[in-house]
This record gives structure tokens, C-alpha cells and sequence, in this order.
């Protein structure tokens, strides 16, 4: 008799009669199914039409829809009596969406940050539908989130027919030239980056494991390549360049290979340092100070960090939502600021303890790559978690259902599928006694 299982515990009796077979959908329809999943997540900008608008994502309504759209077809065609497992890590962001649940009761108009976490648990229940199509065999898995990445790319790319005005996003306070930017889904020079850094570092994995034929893989290495330059985006470069070491590192055999995985971050560096065209797109025409405060995000930051509050909005935050803060001087405010940092923002909307919740998150999910038995699962998940914990420095999302924490979940899901699947041959090859 099947059943739901979290961990091999069975969650809810499965209906009598029915067979744990494998889902008699076709492959193409799960895989267009996370497609519309991973697009429901990015941040649709309002400031790709307006680029003096306000800064964020827009659409929520139109978002909110299709990610319900999506998780009702799933749950439709899944069977009654299916199987899942939870992982560890997504266990730890059910507990930290309860939790933000608790305090969203605390402010005065909850409606907001509850429609929010209401959205994430969706999310998360959608990946658990997914065990047997997706996830129970992880290059599905890796293979529907590179698709999924690839029509992003095809999207920005068509927005330079569609309005090139509005896809070419003038640097006018960072200095001069244009970035790239989506059109016909509203994503900005930093989303287009990342787009290109999880596409170019997947295809780069696919071909060197044989998981992808040459000129496939060629094709989306230079397409990836284009919209990390065309955007301008250096987090993105500089995160997909961490995630390819760990990625190198974890999948080498011997020390000595371990070692000289060191010599490509050198290389790169020198690359930046000696091609004057790749230090001048390092540099963005901006100034020394800009550069040394992250074109002004630290700003944001020491804001966040030397505001006194009392006990409690140190434990539980402001309040899932509030991204910004108000920067003052004397008797005026000066300016609005994005915090653009993931666990500042973490502390900022949810306290301490949504950043000690998430903190375990990541930490897991890294024991899970590590001990990913399969080489190329192993260096997908490595890139994934690399990037996220390069960029989260530099970027907001891991605390609500954004395209960082999809990356999250993914990693940390495949490479404890691969551990279970392993676990399972190795079983079956035993002798019988």
C-alpha cells in the first residue's frame, strides 16, 4: 500500500488499492510546469517601464494567479495516495514560514505579509508534489530548471526586437553605457544577470559530466555568457564564478585536484586585471567611493545595523515586507534604500530567529551537497548553493519565495534524492540471505 512519506515516516494513509506507479504524465508536461513555476517567481519590475519608478517587484496579483494556476494543475494530476519526502531544508522553511505566520498576526495590517507567506507555502508544497515526476531522479530535475532558465533567456533576448528602447537601461547614475534588461517579463539588469549565471553554469556542468552534447551546451554557455556581459551584472559574475569553483573542488578526487581548482579564480582575476575592455565593464564608470560601497548599498546596511530597537523587533523583525529603510538626517529624510542583503533583510522583516532558521537552512543544504554521491548532481547542487551564498550578500530574497530560494530548495532537493537513490541500489545489490 503506498503513502505520503516525509523521511520514510508515512504522513497520511494512501487509498486503498492503489499502486505507487510512476506519474503517467509526460515528461514535457512537469517540465512546463516548473517552467511557469520558476517564471512565477522572479520579480517582475515596475521599473523596467519606468526607470525613475519605485523600486521592487510589481504584478502580484498576475504572479499570485499564475503560481495558484500552476499548483492546482499539479496537484490535479497528481494521484491520490502519492509519495513524497521532505527534505531537511525545506522541513526548516516550513518552520520558518510558520513562524513568520506567528508574527504577522503582531502587525497592525497583516493581510499583506500573510497573502506572502500563504504564496511561499504554496511554493513549497508545489516542489513536494514533485517527488516522483521531478525530483526522485535529480537530473530531472536539474535538466527542468535549466530549461526553465533558458526561456528566460529566450524572453530578454526577444525584448531586443520586441522594444529595444525599453530593453537598453541607461547607467546615468553609475556611469555611461546601457545594461540589458527584460521586457516582455519585467526583469531588471540584475535578474537578467543571474538568469545568465545559472544558465551558463549548468550548461558548463552538463557538457564537462557528458550530460549535454557540444554544440547544445556551446550554444547555452554563449547565451548565458551574452546576458551576464550585456547586463553588466558583476554579483552575478562574481557568484557564478564561486559556485564553479565549489562546484570543481567538491567533484575533484585528490587533494592535488582540489588545489589546482584555486588556479581558476586566479586566472579570472588577472583576466580582469590585465583585458583593459573586461576592467572597464568591471568598473562601470564609477568612481572610486561608489565602488567601495557597493554602488551604495552599504549605506542601507549600517543604517540597518546601528538602528537601536527593543528586544522583541530584534527577535521577530518589522515585519515580512518592509525591504527598505527610512535613512534620516537632522530633521529631514534623506532617501528610501533597498537593503540589498539577504540576512540583513532577514533580520530587518523577520529578527533573529527567521535568520538563525534560514542560517540552518543553508548549512544543510550544504551537508547535502557534500554528501551528493553522484558526481554531477553533486557539482549542479555546489553551483546552486555557491551562488546563492555569494549573492545573497549582495542581494535580497531568501526571505520569501524568490528565485534564490528556488535555487536553495533545488540543490538541497536533488542532492538528497541522489543520497536516497544511492542508499536504494546500493540495497538492492545486496545479496539476498
Amino acid at each position: 500500500m503506498s503513502g505520503i512519506y516525509a523521511h520514510g515516516t508515512r504522513l497520511a494513509p494512501a487509498v486503498p488499492g492503489t499502486v505507487d506507479k510512476p506519474s503517467e504524465r509526460p515528461a514535457w508536461f512537469w517540465l512546463m510546469l516548473w517552467c511557469l513555476f520558476v517564471l512565477g517567481v522572479q520579480p517582475w519590475s515596475s521599473r523596467v517601464a519606468s526607470p525613475q519608478g519605485t523600486t521592487g517587484s510589481t504584478n502580484s496579483l498576475a504572479k499570485g494567479l499564475l503560481l495558484g494556476a500552476v499548483f492546482l494543475v499539479a496537484l490535479a494530476a497528481t494521484k491520490p495516495g502519492f509519495r513524497t519526502r521532505v527534505n531537511p531544508a525545506s522541513w526548516l522553511y516550513v518552520m520558518y514560514v510558520l513562524f513568520a505566520c506567528a508574527t504577522a498576526f503582531l502587525l497592525a495590517e497583516p493581510m499583506g505579509p500573510l497573502t506572502r507567506l500563504a504564496r511561499f507555502l504554496i511554493g513549497l508544497v508545489f516542489l513536494f508534489l514533485l517527488w516522483r515526476p521531478l525530483v526522485q531522479v535529480p537530473e530531472r530535475l536539474v535538466r527542468a530548471h535549466l530549461w526553465a532558465h533558458l526561456l528566460l533567456g529566450a524572453t530578454v533576448v526577444l525584448s531586443l526586437a520586441y522594444s529595444p528602447s525599453q530593453a537598453w537601461r541607461p547607467l546615468r547614475s553609475l556611469g555611461t553605457g546601457y545594461r540589458l534588461q527584460g521586457v516582455i517579463i519585467p526583469m531588471l539588469p540584475p535578474r537578467v544577470g543571474e538568469v545568465g549565471a545559472i544558465l551558463l553554469g549548468l550548461a558548463l556542468i552538463g557538457l564537462v559530466c557528458r550530460k549535454l552534447s557540444t554544440l547544445p551546451a556551446v550554444t547555452l554557455i554563449g547565451l548565458g555568457g551574452v546576458l551576464i556581459a550585456a547586463s553588466r551584472t558583476r554579483t552575478s559574475a562574481a557568484a557564478l564564478a564561486f559556485g564553479l569553483l565549489l562546484a570543481l573542488i567538491l567533484t575533484r578526487k585528490t587533494w592535488a585536484g582540489r588545489i589546482a581548482s584555486f588556479a581558476f579564480p586566479a586566472v579570472l582575476g588577472l583576466a580582469f586585471l590585465m583585458i583593459g575592455s573586461l576592467h572597464n565593464w568591471l568598473l562601470r564608470g564609477q568612481g572610486t567611493q561608489q565602488i567601495s560601497s557597493l554602488s551604495g548599498r552599504t549605506t542601507s546596511w549600517h543604517a540597518v545595523l546601528d538602528e537601536k530597537v527593543s528586544i522583541q523587533t530584534a527577535i521577530i523583525g518589522h515585519g515580512l515586507g518592509n525591504k527598505r529603510v527610512l535613512l534620516r538626517r537632522g530633521e529631514g529624510d534623506i532617501d528610501v534604500m533597498a537593503i540589498d542583503n539577504s540576512w540583513l533583510g532577514l533580520y530587518w522583516e523577520t529578527g533573529l530567529l527567521a535568520v538563525a532558521i534560514v542560517a540552518i537552512a543553508l548549512i544543510v543544504a550544504w551537508v547535502s551537497v557534500v554528501r551528493a554521491p553522484t558526481p554531477y548532481v553533486r557539482a549542479c547542487g555546489a553551483l546552486l548553493l555557491g551562488y546563492v551564498t555569494a549573492a545573497s550578500l549582495n542581494e535580497s530574497g531568501l526571505s520569501d519565495l524568490s528565485s534564490m530560494t528556488v535555487h536553495l530548495l533545488v540543490a538541497a532537493a536533488i542532492c538528497d534524492a541522489d543520497r536516497i537513490r544511492h542508499r536504494k541500489r546500493a540495497l538492492e545489490a545486496q545479496p539476498a540471505h
